[in-house]
């Protein structure tokens, strides 16, 4: 997993030298330009006044697998741009953290474990640690697609055996107010360890952006809006 940020918005002409809440502040006033510490930022906070926050965009690079992207896709008022399997080889597969479910929650998980399994193949079955199954299992699958390629099977068929664990890099750009909505529901801890682990960087990377903003809520933890 990594995330970076990207791209952001900045002003032009007397907003040029602005930072991105004080574009914020300077929006709610339409243009007035005024130094008050933040104070405007933390009345709007406050007040759940969100719309001035609609006019700011961050852009972030995210590597992840597809299972995860797919998770973060779900998010229809952010915008998206992911590698295609069509046009580009799969280089590589994430890392799979084997976790128990969760006793109550069907939604979650629990520790971290690797329990045995029975692991086939054309020279007969053995017993062997799940971690290392699916050692097996992703090399036959990189094998077979491989081959698949080779033969000149076309990526978008070749593409179809490919796991959920398949690396993939996407873009995620969004205003400032969908953002803290994406924060809202994923930083929870509820959410699956790898989604939470993607927003908590985002919300690492905005903080730095957006200082007084994101240290007004109580981002870390979900449920804040």
């Amino acid at each position: 997993m990594k995330v970076e940020l990207v791209g952001k918005t900045v002003g032009v002409g007397k907003y040029g030298k602005l930072t991105s809440e004080e574009m914020v502040s300077a929006i709610a006033r339409h243009g007035t330009i005024k130094e008050d510490g933040g104070k405007l930022v933390k009345y709007l906070m406050d007040n759940s006044h969100w719309s001035p926050l609609q006019h700011i965009t961050f852009s972030f690079k995210i590597q992840t697998s597809r299972a995860i992207s797919a998770q973060i896709f779900r998010h229809r008022s952010l915008h998206f741009q992911e590698t295609s399997q069509r046009y580009q080889q799969i280089q590589s597969f994430e890392d799979i953290e084997l976790r128990k479910e969760h006793t109550t929650n069907r939604q979650s998980s629990e520790e971290v474990f690797n329990p045995t399994t029975i692991y086939d193949d054309c020279f007969g079955s053995g017993v062997v640690t799940a971690s290392k199954h699916i050692e097996y299992v992703l090399r036959d699958v990189r094998n077979a697609y491989e081959e698949l390629l080779k033969a000149g099977v076309a990526r978008e068929c070749a593409r179809m055996i490919l796991p959920m664990c398949s690396s993939t890099t996407i873009h995620v750009t969004g205003t400032l107010r969908d953002l803290l909505a994406f924060l809202n529901v994923r930083c929870g801890t509820e959410t699956q360890k790898e989604l939470r682990e993607i927003a908590l960087e985002m919300g690492n990377i905005l903080e730095k952006e957006v200082p007084n903003i994101m240290n007004i809520i109580d981002w870390r933890k979900g449920h804040f809006m």
